[in-house]
């Protein structure tokens, strides 16, 4: 991840998007401080993935207290409700 000046991103912004286009992310610094972000178009966001990584996590709490005190499902008990569901 490469970090460049406001000023050097205005006057560079072709070459920015080259690089970009290649995968690269560029952070854009106004005064030593984070003002923007260029990825590439597509890429799943990192907020996105964590509120994703969150939820998963919060289904599978939710699953096991569900399924606290039943035996776990065999092989055999998989197959016969795929079967029913196809009657």
């Amino acid at each position: 991840m490469a970090t460049i000046t406001a000023f050097d991103a205005k006057t560079r912004f072709g070459e920015l998007l080259e690089r970009v286009a290649r995968g690269e992310e560029i952070v854009i610094t106004r005064h030593d401080k984070v003002v923007a972000r260029i990825v590439p178009e597509g890429q799943p966001s990192l907020a996105k993935i964590q509120a994703a990584v969150t939820g998963l996590q919060a289904l599978r709490t939710k699953i096991r207290t569900r399924s606290r005190g039943l035996k776990p499902l065999t092989d055999a008990d998989v197959r016969s409700a795929i079967a029913e569901g196809r009657r």
